[in-house]
């Protein structure tokens, strides 16, 4: 009874919680479900560009199958109990009998809700394409059919990959929202060929997105809100605020359950191709040394060994493969007052993103899935799929809490991981255990809202290693 006088923003943060717990009347004769929908109502027509994306992306949870074949439909829908379909169906309702209800609400809200569900099966559609040259990387025409190239009028939503502010009163003026979309697109590499398209707003800048089929972005977008959460108790404790601690995080929007959209890291390269990509540093500034691809085939060669034989063998490759990230930071920054302020960053940054990882049991962390900020030299990790320590039932297991190899730790300079990045990791972890409280809840909706890849099967294993 008192709900009503809570004011509708603070529910944001927990509003994916909400929406999982949706379902049909509950059996007993709790009012938990009616209070919820009357709940989600409010928060959804005060604050409709924050809320309804995952309202939308649970009403299309399945909507990708109208754009791909039935057969291919039958090999990528998960395997669920009855028990398990019958809840998701539950919810795929709930959400579908709110968004008819917000339609019926008043004519800007039918109208925002309009152009919200148009522009994502715009997305879903255009992550479901299929593309035929595969190996292009150049950019490419989209088909003239496409409905994300028809998409005019949509003056009234938020682009979706941009961060709008929360408005407590949820009047939301000058907004950003989509003018139009480019004609071409380009393809990102990975097994299911992520689109990269660009999109003007209406302030007049393009900004790049990637658009992902075949993919479950439900666990990405929990972690961006983790993230963003760690942020705040980050911020609100003194130690870890005065040495300006925390993760770069994205807008990551699931679309469906298998589709979604996300925002692209401007300015930013992998560390996989600043070190080892075509004319990488360790090209250039230790030519003598063995190739990245012959350390790895000298390992691989001695899988079936002894461990003795292993350690031989990996001593041998560090021998002749030195590390040479501290080029990085001397190419970027030449100003030597700069080059430490941006070293310093980037250790603060290491330290903040591996205690963080290591709780959240973040796996399959190799050098394109971290990305480095050209500008702040502070590190971004994206593709967050395999989390909660799934990384253990890899073929060849993940064992390590977190990236640490010798190109990271020589970008720290001189001291290496002593001074600068074991105070951080500490005063991180200090701050994730006295907030786990926190931290539990918003996880815990994984569990309330089974994905797809919960648990690995072998195949997906060894597809993903």
């Amino acid at each position: 009874e008192h709900i009503g006088a809570i004011q509708t923003y603070k529910f944001l943060p927990l509003y994916y919680q909400l929406a999982a717990r949706m379902g049909s009347v509950t059996s007993d004769s709790s009012n938990f479900q009616p209070v919820l929908m009357q709940l989600m109502l409010k928060v959804a027509t005060d604050h409709p560009h924050h809320a309804l994306w995952v309202i939308i992306a649970l009403a299309h949870a399945y909507k990708d199958d109208e754009f791909l074949n039935k057969e291919k439909a039958g090999t990528t829908r998960r395997k669920t109990t009855s028990v398990d379909n019958k809840v998701e169906e539950e919810r795929v309702q709930a959400a579908k009998g709110l968004l008819e209800k917000l339609h019926g609400f008043d004519k800007k809200l039918a109208g925002i809700v309009t152009n919200m569900e148009k522009i994502s099966i715009a997305y879903i559609e255009l992550a479901n394409w299929s593309v035929v040259s595969q190996n292009n990387r150049n950019p490419q025409p989209l088909p003239k059919e496409l409905a994300i190239l028809k998409i005019t009028d949509c003056d009234n939503i938020s682009l979706p990959s941009v961060e709008l502010k929360v408005d407590p009163t949820g009047t939301y003026k000058n907004i950003i929202s989509p003018a139009r979309f480019g004609t071409t697109f380009r393809l990102a590499g990975g097994i299911n060929l992520p689109k990269i398209i660009t999109c003007v707003g209406s302030d007049g800048r393009e900004r790049t997105q990637l658009v992902k089929g075949k993919d479950d972005l439900r666990q990405d977008a929990v972690m961006q809100q983790v993230f963003t959460l760690v942020n705040e108790l980050l911020s609100g404790d003194e130690e870890t605020l005065r040495r300006q601690l925390k993760i770069q995080t994205y807008k990551v929007i699931p679309l469906s359950q298998k589709c979604g959209l996300l925002q692209w890291c401007e300015g930013t390269k992998p560390l996989g191709e600043y070190l080892i990509g075509s004319n990488g540093a360790h090209f250039r500034y230790r030519p003598n040394d063995l190739s990245a691809k012959n350390c790895r085939d000298h390992l691989a060669a001695k899988v079936k060994d002894t461990s003795e034989q292993k350690l031989k063998a990996y001593l041998e490759v560090c021998a002749k493969f030195k590390p040479v990230f501290h080029h990085f930071f001397m190419e970027h920054f030449v100003e030597p007052s700069v080059w430490f302020e941006k070293r310093l960053a980037y250790t603060r940054s290491v330290a903040t993103n591996s205690i963080v990882g290591y709780i959240l049991g973040l796996g399959d962390r190799h050098l394109m899935n971290i990305l480095i900020d050209l500008q702040s030299a502070e590190v971004v990790h994206i593709d967050l799929g395999i989390a909660f320590e799934q990384g253990r039932i890899l073929p060849t297991p993940e064992t390590v809490p977190f990236r640490l190899t010798r190109d990271i730790v020589d970008g720290m300079g001189i001291t290496g991981v002593e001074g600068v990045f074991r105070r951080c990791c500490e005063k991180t972890m200090e701050v994730m255990k006295n907030n786990s409280e926190s931290l539990l809840t918003i996880v815990q909706v994984l569990l309330y809202d089974p994905l797809s890849h919960w648990s690995l099967t072998p195949q997906q294993a060894l597809a993903i290693q």
